[in-house]
């Protein structure tokens, strides 16, 4: 490898691109020669939580909101992510943490089929998003932590159906057993219903990005283990 891999990196909810660089430190400090991460934060404000000062509200963001369009906030999101790439990229690869695992994998998915024949859907507004997207290279690889599948009707148009429309990049999951915001099933559903090349590992704590020695060795052994010269 003569460089290091560039990745996006996408925050959880109520998280913001500085929080999330803050609490990967071990993450990426075990991995600086040979990952170069770019922390961005989600357009949208967290409505979804009670903060103690307008400061604190302003801070906390997603990439959507439960209690909104969640579709329309997606997309604004994707199209918000696109422009990042477009402008700071390429990028090698993306990260996500919890919500962010998710948006990853809508915007690989809808990468994917722009840069695929599987990409004839009958929502013109999906098509139409998804052509916007042709302009970018795919992401090589993710690293996906504490993800969810997202229950959204056009995550299911682009993912189900045949072997083909799943995400074809290979990507490493991590799950923990005693999750309590995001359970261990819903990420196993994310690797097995989203993606062909998944590698899911199970840590025994909670919603967090294991960073103990023992883990930091998987994620370089995923990361040695990628083939990038197509």
């Amino acid at each position: 490898m003569t460089r290091p891999l560039r990745v996006l990196c996408l925050h959880g909810y109520t998280q913001n691109g500085q929080t999330f660089r803050d609490r990967m430190g071990p993450f990426r400090r075990s991995l600086k020669r040979t990952l170069d991460p770019v922390f961005i934060t989600a357009p949208h404000i967290a409505t979804e939580f009670q903060p103690d000062t307008k400061e604190e509200a302003s801070e906390s963001r997603a990439w959507w909101n439960r209690s909104g369009n969640v579709w329309s906030e997606t997309v604004q999101s994707v199209r918000f992510i696109h422009k990042v790439m477009r402008d700071a990229g390429p990028f090698d690869g993306i990260v996500g943490f919890s919500q962010g695992s998710g948006m990853a994998a809508i915007l690989m998915a809808l990468m994917q089929a722009a840069h695929t024949q599987n990409s004839d859907h009958s929502d013109a507004d999906l098509q139409a998003l998804i052509k916007e997207l042709a302009d970018c290279p795919l992401p090589k690889f993710a690293m996906l932590f504490a993800g969810f599948y997202p229950e959204l009707p056009q995550f299911d148009a682009l993912v189900s159906g045949s072997k083909e429309c799943k995400i074809n990049a290979p990507t490493l999951h991590m799950v923990g057993k005693t999750d309590a915001i995001v359970p261990m099933e819903r990420g196993q559903q994310l690797a097995t219903q989203a993606f062909v090349d998944a590698r899911l590992l199970v840590h025994e704590g909670g919603h967090f990005v294991p960073g103990n020695a023992a883990w930091r060795k998987q994620y370089q052994e995923f990361i040695d283990g990628l083939d990038l010269q197509h």
